[in-house]
Order: C-alpha cells, then sequence, then structure tokens
C-alpha cells in the first residue's frame, strides 16, 4: 500500500514538474526581450536540448531591463524547476528514497511561489524593502 502511495505521489509530482513548464516557458516569453525556449517535452519524453536551452536561459535573463531582484528570482525559478524535475529522474533511476519526493515537492513548491511572485511583481529589490 506504501510503495502504490509513493508511485501515485511521484506521478502526480511529474505531471505537476512537467505542467509547470509551460508556466516557466510563458514567464520567459513574457520577459521585455523575450526567452523562447522550446517545449521541454517531445513525442519520447524530456527534450534533452530544450532542457539544456532552459539552463542557458539563466544567461540571458541577465541581459533583461529588469531589476536585479527580478533577473534573481528569474533564475531562480529555472533552476528550481531544474531541481524538481532532476530529483525526480534521481528516484527513477536510484529507486525510492525517504527525502526524494519530499525534496522534490518543496522544490515545486518554490517554483509555484517564484512563479506567482514574478507574475504578480511582488519581487522586490533589497534596497526597497
Amino acid at each position: 500500500m506504501a510503495d502504490h502511495d509513493e508511485e501515485k505521489r511521484a506521478t502526480f509530482l511529474m505531471e505537476a514538474t512537467l505542467g509547470a513548464t509551460y508556466i516557466v516557458r510563458q514567464l520567459l516569453a513574457d520577459l521585455p526581450i523575450p526567452v523562447d525556449v522550446p517545449d521541454l517535452v517531445g513525442d519520447s519524453g524530456m527534450d534533452r536540448e530544450a532542457l539544456l536551452s532552459l539552463d542557458r536561459a539563466r544567461t540571458l535573463i541577465d541581459y533583461e531591463p529588469i531589476s536585479e531582484a527580478m533577473k534573481e528570482a528569474y533564475k531562480d525559478l529555472i533552476l528550481e524547476w531544474i531541481t524538481t524535475y532532476e530529483l525526480l529522474v534521481i528516484r527513477k533511476i536510484a529507486g525510492p528514497a525517504p527525502w526524494r519526493l519530499d525534496t522534490a515537492e518543496y522544490a515545486l513548491a518554490r517554483v509555484a511561489a517564484l512563479a506567482e511572485m514574478i507574475e504578480t511583481d511582488q519581487v522586490e529589490d533589497d534596497d526597497e524593502s
């Protein structure tokens, strides 16, 4: 029963993580200088080149005409998404461990929080607080 629940949770987290790619891609496309990241999921699963392009987007953020705090929020958003995805892949390869799903879920919550902060312009510079 516990194994079944863990598998259901892992499936849910992977679906939510893949769904979050659309939010991340849209936020990047909405930047003043739009960053176009290809669809990360292809017919045969995760597209490695698209995943690498998402990582390269972190560098492009530095050239955006937005505040430093907003740049950091975008970079953190990308890293948190990659962290979530990588943890779920590691779980598939290395097998279940008590912390893997918890950590992936926590990282996905950070993706959601950062996305909301970016969308609602709630990211503040340190000197503005």
